[in-house]
């Protein structure tokens, strides 16, 4: 496996009507699209549309987070052009990412990333910046 890092801003960022309605424990549901630019290893452009649930604490914060995505990336890693998808599958409590992952949608690699598989994460630092680790494989 080769592996990628870059760092990445969101540059803009909306929100959509829910497909579905909140509940009665007050769990909100809600639908996002995001633009990202990645700088690094991958030199890139993406889209992201979401689907997410929050729940409340019931002090103005929340206790846990879920969500799915589907994110095209545009540009070049590995100096490498073309496209290629991420699955987003996560979820979130208030102290910690419990379980994230983020494969690579087969057959989705476009140009020179034809036939490219792996798995991608991110992490947020302390100021709010995020770094993104792909691993993947072309053949």
């Amino acid at each position: 496996m080769t592996v990628a890092n870059a760092t990445f801003e969101i540059t803009a960022q909306t929100a959509g009507e829910s497909p579905f309605e909140a509940d009665e424990a007050g769990v909100a549901y809600g639908r996002m699209v995001l633009a990202k630019v990645f700088h690094g290893d991958l030199e890139a452009k993406s889209t992201v549309e979401m689907l997410f649930t929050r729940t409340p604490d019931g002090a103005g914060g929340f206790a846990g987070a879920a969500y799915v995505a589907l994110e095209r990336i545009s540009g070049t890693l590995h100096g490498r052009a073309g496209t290629f998808a991420l699955l987003h599958i996560s979820t979130v409590t208030a102290s910690n990412r419990t379980w994230s992952r983020w494969p690579v949608s087969p057959g989705s690699g476009t140009g020179a990333l034809t036939g490219i598989s792996g798995d991608g994460r991110i992490e947020t630092a302390e100021d709010g910046s995020h770094s993104f680790t792909l691993e993947y494989h072309l053949g």
